[in-house]
């Protein structure tokens, strides 16, 4: 009992909510509307007028107009209109539409959209009942009422054409259809049997992998890199490299040998003279990390990409496939943003370079200034922090390249010697230590040395000068300090 009280109260609510119903003077259509909504007098054209309030819903019709097409053509020339008049459309707030379409129960379409003039809302649509054409405009209502209110309209049903009933002057036909004779199967031999099913049954494709031309050449030339990459190394880590040696007095500083510390993320270096003195350089290298790290690897994966991409086969157009040329995509783009972090910390942030002696003591710090546009300059700090050297070299460059000053003016000119090697450098990296740079020294009274690297994998080196009592050997230490940390040879290729 309680039920079915419960459902008569819903019914009797529902209709609460609609208690006015309203017809077309042409019988076209009615509309359903909330409580206090009344027909007020229509004017010549319209079909149908209500008011609440200071709001209004006023209908008339469209003459010649019964198709959507027709509606259309209403409704652009609305909007132009509206525009003209430097009023603002508003929107369908989900998907950016000005004009709004929907359809009745009884499938007939209806336009309309939404503006604002002299700070009242306005919505104007165009609707088709009774194969008709109507204009309807809601005035002083909110665009939410106004799509609700659009929707109540019923629009006069459209009459059912009836179907022709089957009588008994066309009776059903009832055919006989006679049944095929039994036919005695023929026996045959088992292997004729199997033979013609072979024969039936189609061959299925052999599915090969397809390698394409690029994927086997670039296959060669990464396999050709790696052997004669392995072989230097293993050359060079067997056999000792023969050193250029240049006289010198036993007194003097000469030579400076010199050997990278490997084992930390920071750069290490150790340097020591003839005289039993050692020294330590050592630098961050964060950002040449990200530099490098971001780089490569987007080199790595759009080389893996391509590689996957060359080839052709069944497997090859799978889900897990496909996802994992996407991963390469993404990679690639994680490379990218690792480079460019490193390069913005190597310019917001550059790392110093600090050599200290045996004793724990700091020999040296060494900063990069702004310098100009094209060049690095790099000022040698003693442990009171007065300016001992400056040290200049180029940004961009095919050979390197260092000037040495102090307070009186050039002590030194530091260059590469071999163009080869530094053109190998750039495509091959230094390859097991066979591509190392070696440098020649031009300095104050006629005096020369020579910065000779040691072919090996790991970076070794001897400093010589004909003349040590030309200038400090302290000097020599700044250059190799920069020169071996901040311009250093790398096994892989790179441009600096």
């Amino acid at each position: 009992m309680r039920k079915v009280t419960l459902a008569i109260f819903l019914c009797l609510l529902s209709l609460s909510c609609f208690a006015a119903s309203f017809n077309s003077n042409d019988g076209g259509f009615s509309i359903s509307l909330p409580p206090k909504w009344k027909s007020i007098k229509t004017s010549d054209g319209e079909v149908l007028s209500l008011k609440k309030g200071e709001s209004k819903i006023i209908i008339s019709g469209l003459s010649d107009c019964g198709n959507l097409e027709c509606l259309k053509k209403f409704v652009y020339s609305s909007v132009k209109q509206i525009k003209n008049k430097k009023l603002k459309i508003v929107k369908n707030t989900y998907s950016g539409e000005e004009i709004r379409k929907g359809e009745f129960t009884t499938l007939d379409p209806y336009l309309y959209f939404s503006y604002m003039e002299a700070g009242k809302n306005y919505t104007e649509g165009y609707f088709i009942a009774d194969s008709k054409g109507y204009k309807i405009l809601f005035s002083g209502i909110s665009y939410a009422d106004a799509d609700l209110y659009i929707s109540f309209i019923a629009p006069k049903p459209k009459e059912i054409q009836d179907l022709p009933l089957i009588t008994d002057e066309e009776p059903f036909v009832v055919e006989t259809i006679a049944a095929p004779e039994v036919q005695k199967p023929t026996l045959q031999p088992l292997s004729k049997v199997l033979a013609a099913k072979e024969e039936v049954q189609p061959k299925k494709e052999s599915q090969k992998i397809v390698i394409s031309k690029g994927f086997s050449i670039t296959v060669t030339i990464i396999f050709i890199y790696l052997s004669v990459a392995i072989f230097c190394f293993v050359y060079h880590f067997m056999f000792s490299s023969l050193v250029y040696r240049m006289p010198a007095n036993p007194k003097s500083f000469y030579p400076i040998m010199g050997t990278r510390l490997y084992g930390s993320p920071d750069l290490f270096l150790k340097l020591y003279d003839s005289q039993g003195h050692n020294f330590i350089v050592t630098s961050q290298r964060w950002s040449s990390f990200l530099k490098q790290f971001g780089f490569y690897g987007a080199v790595l994966f759009t080389l893996i990409h391509f590689l996957m991409a060359s080839l052709k086969g069944p497997d090859f157009n799978s889900l897990w496939f496909n996802t994992a040329l996407s991963v390469c995509y993404l990679f690639v783009i994680f490379g990218l943003v690792f480079m460019s972090a490193g390069y913005v910390l190597d310019v917001l942030f550059p790392a110093d370079v600090y050599v200290y002696t045996d004793k724990g003591k700091i020999l040296f710090k060494i900063v990069r200034k702004s310098g100009s546009f094209l060049k690095y300059s790099y000022s040698v700090l003693s442990n009171t922090s007065a300016v001992e050297y400056r040290i200049e070299t180029n940004k961009i460059f095919f050979m390197r390249k260092w000037v040495i000053f102090d307070s009186n003016g050039e002590i030194a000119i530091i260059r590469e010697i071999s163009f080869w090697k530094a053109l190998a450098r750039k495509l091959f990296g230094h390859l097991g230590g066979t591509f190392r740079a070696d440098y020649s020294v031009e300095g104050r009274n006629e005096s020369k040395g020579r910065i000779t690297s040691f072919r090996k994998a790991s970076a070794n080196f001897r400093i010589d000068i004909n003349k040590p009592q030309a200038f400090e050997h302290t000097v020599m230490l700044a250059a190799a300090a920069i020169i071996f940390t901040k311009n250093r040879d790398k096994f892989y290729p790179w441009f600096d």
